[in-house]
């Protein structure tokens, strides 16, 4: 007797749900919610990789081959990034946050999810310019090893400068943005790169986490756009994790999608439309 077809859904979709259910079950990564059409994109160039003839037939490898799961998630992890993206959480940085840190003999400020470290260098220019760069230590992670060295060597295509600029006036920039990047011509595309020397220095370092533990004592703590890949139970594994590294009076800083999970008893909203926590006491164990 010949199978009734049950779905109108195209066959590339059930695939990538029983991809995303691998990923998720196998590894602790969700990216159900990820944008479909990005997602679906990423996930042919990985077939294209490993030349395979369809998304299912990369299953037994990812179930696998761990090597082979990292490059998927990696490149279904990589975020959107810009420098002063949602200028509102800069500019409250700025007035708020940055006056209340100022109070700390010395700043640790870990960054999670460096994405291609327009990011990282925004909060290394509010630092700047807020005059707490000399007593402040920056660390910035990221599970793509491939991103960090991007991030590192801080040069972007120039294309997107204009709205970056645009960016940095909305967050209430109090310089010229133009003055910490140099211009150049790299390979036949016109790139802008950051004068380094004006800025302290940062530390890249890979990290996950899933598997790996707490940095340092942190007085800001920045993770946006990360925690809404993870399912709920590595969320509050994060959260844990960010609660041991935060010192008591420390800031946390999420994404607009993302949340602390009720932990009322832990972080006090400062502006909950901006998802940004001061760390009030630990939780009880």
């Amino acid at each position: 007797m010949a199978l009734k077809r049950k779905s109108a859904r195209p066959l590339e979709a059930i695939e990538a749900d029983l991809l995303l259910l691998l990923l998720r079950e196998r590894y602790g990564y969700d990216f159900s919610g990820y944008g479909r059409a990005s997602l679906l994109r990423r996930l042919r160039q990985l077939v294209e990789i490993y030349q395979a003839g369809s998304l299912v037939e990369l299953l037994p490898a990812l179930l696998r081959d761990e090597q082979v799961a990292q490059m998927a998630i990696n490149m279904l992890s990589v975020p959107v990034s810009e420098f002063f993206r949602d200028p509102p959480v800069w500019k409250y940085l700025r007035e708020q946050v940055m006056p209340e840190l100022d109070s700390f003999p010395r700043i640790n400020v870990w960054q999670v999810g460096c994405g291609y470290g327009q990011e990282s260098y925004s909060l290394a220019i509010l630092l700047h310019e807020c005059g707490l760069a000399y007593k402040a230590r920056m660390i910035t992670t990221d599970i793509n090893a491939d991103l960090l060295r991007v991030a590192r060597r801080g040069r972007w295509p120039a294309d997107q400068f204009a709205q970056w600029r645009a960016n940095y006036l909305a967050a209430g920039g109090s310089a010229c943005f133009d003055d910490y990047f140099v211009g150049n011509d790299h390979a036949g595309n016109e790139t802008m790169a950051i004068r380094a020397e004006s800025l302290q220095a940062m530390e890249f370092v890979e990290h996950n986490l899933v598997t790996d533990d707490a940095f340092l004592e942190t007085q800001l703590l920045i993770c946006r756009n990360v925690l809404i890949y993870f399912g709920a139970a590595l969320q509050a594994r994060a959260l844990d994790l960010f609660e041991r590294s935060l010192q008591r009076g420390g800031f946390l800083v999420l994404g607009s999608a993302e949340s602390i999970l009720g932990r009322d008893d832990t972080w006090a909203p400062l502006q909950a439309e901006l998802r940004i926590f001061r760390k009030t006491m630990a939780r009880a164990k």
